[in-house]
Order: C-alpha cells, then structure tokens, then sequence
C-alpha cells in the first residue's frame, strides 16, 4: 500500500464517494483519481475506486473498525464551503449517538446536477445504516431537493430518509447570486452553481415530499445583516426576504447570528439536533 502522509486540503478538487468510520474514499473531480484518507486525514491509498476500496478492507482488519450502524446525520455544506463548516455540529451529533458524515464536494467547480449525481454514488455505497436524516447550509437544500426527486434512488430502497434542516437555504433562489452572475469574475470564482442556485432556475427544482418532515433555520450572518442595511432600492436589487420558504417546510426558527460559520453559533447547533430528535424546533 501507498503511504502519502497528509494531504493538503483540496475541498474545491475533491468529492466524497464513500464513508465509513471518518474513512472515506475521494475522488478528483477532473481527472477521477480516487484516494483513500483515514480518520486524520492521511491518505492511505491512491488509484481506482476499486483499488481504494480493497485497501480500506484490509485497514477494517487491521485497526479492528467497528461497524457503523443506525441513524446517520449526512450534512451537505454551501457554495465555496468544505465539510470543515459542520464540525461543531458532527461533534454534537457523536454526542446524541447518532452515526454522521460530513460529505465534501468540489461546490464551485460543477454544477447542481453534477453534484446531485456525486451524492447518489455516495448513498449508493454506504453500508450498515438503515436510517438517514440531512443538514443542509444554503445551496446543499437544493442539493437534497434535486436528490431526493430523482427516479429510481437504488440507496432509498435500503435507507430510510427520516428528517431535514435546512440552514438558511435560498428556496426561492438567490437574488444575491443573479447579482453576481452578470459578471465573469464572479461565474470564474463561484463556478456552475451561482447561476444554477438564481431564482430563475430553483423554480424549476421540485418541493421535496411533504411526508418528510423538514425545519428551516433563518439566521443570516454577516453579509446578509449588511445588506439589511443598505438603503431599500439598493438591498431589493440583491436580497429577497421569502429566500427559505418552501411549500414543505413544517417549521421555521429565526435566529440573529454574526458568525461566518453559523454552525459555530452553539443555538443552531442545539436547534439542529432538537429538530432531527423530536421534529420541531425548542421554543
């Protein structure tokens, strides 16, 4: 086996294709190159996804693994975010006994339906859950709802989809992001995505099914509370306030927050885990 010591982020080159234990196999968006990276991120093996696959087989008899089993949380980060932005959240959700992988996937580099077919292929090659429930932050809601609305889901026929929170998703497209699309700079930096998650195209996107029971957190951040400041003519031209709604949301909780990162915010962290507990939020 390969030993290549630590890698050197990548979270805008590499997508996760399968987890287990903190272990997960990636592979290179453009050339297909799969690794495979143990628990600290040391990468273990490289090659075919095959090949990774047998090296992570031989590791489960080495280090003795335990199986995953149960209820796992997959969270799905936003636009030029990695699965870095969830760790508060997975430590919470280790704490609660719940499985949960944080998924990484190259955001500015491909677009919706790219990134929609990546999360198949990883759902497809999970192995010992029988149960999911999803954390999604901005563009990642829109993710799962193109996800879950594809025909034939392989996964869904072993998997149980349980509950979704959705943290500040653009339901109704982002404003912000039609800005942003008239310029070249800003498609050059963002990728696919930004015209993908315009309100032009989310109206097209399907409402996920009403049967799962899904929660919205509202709570802005930095930039949006600056636009908030801004003289009316100028923020309509970039913000719509009705972003998050969604015919399927069952509940909503509005939250001030002034971190980049929300999932350092530890009220989203509790409310998160409430939700997918119980299915509504604590007053």
């Amino acid at each position: 086996m390969k030993f290549d010591f630590f890698t050197f982020g990548g979270a805008q080159l590499w997508e996760d294709i399968f987890f287990y234990q903190k272990w997960r196999i990636q592979r290179h968006f453009e050339s297909k190159k799969c690794r495979l990276l143990d628990p600290w991120d040391i990468q273990r093996c490289s090659g075919t996804f095959e090949t990774c696959s047998k090296a992570f087989y031989k590791y489960i008899e080495i280090y003795e693994l335990p199986r995953q089993k149960g209820h796992m949380i997959i969270m799905i980060h936003g636009l030029f975010d990695s699965k870095n932005i969830f760790k508060p959240l997975w430590r919470a959700a280790i704490t609660h006994k719940f499985c949960a992988a944080a998924v990484n996937y190259p955001s500015s580099q491909k677009s919706l339906d790219a990134h929609v077919s990546q999360f198949e292929m990883f759902l497809n090659n999970l192995v010992d859950i029988n149960e999911v429930s999803f954390v999604t932050k901005g563009v990642g809601a829109l993710i799962l709802r193109e996800l879950l609305n594809r025909q034939n889901m392989e996964w869904a026929k072993k998997i149980k989809i349980n509950r979704i929170v959705e943290i500040d998703p653009p339901n109704q497209g982002s404003k912000l992001f039609s800005f942003l699309a008239q310029y070249k700079i800003a498609n050059l930096v963002f990728g696919p995505m930004l015209k993908d998650a315009t309100p032009q195209k989310v109206n097209y996107l399907p409402d996920i099914d009403k049967t799962i029971e899904c929660g919205v957190i509202n709570c802005g951040g930095p930039i949006n509370n600056l636009i908030a400041l801004l003289p009316d003519d100028y923020r309509k031209k970039i913000y719509m306030v009705n972003e998050t709604t969604a015919s399927n949301i069952k509940e909503y909780f509005n939250i001030k927050n002034w971190h980049f990162n929300p999932l350092k915010n530890s009220q989203i962290v509790q409310q998160t885990i409430f939700f997918l507990k119980n299915g509504y939020f604590k007053k």
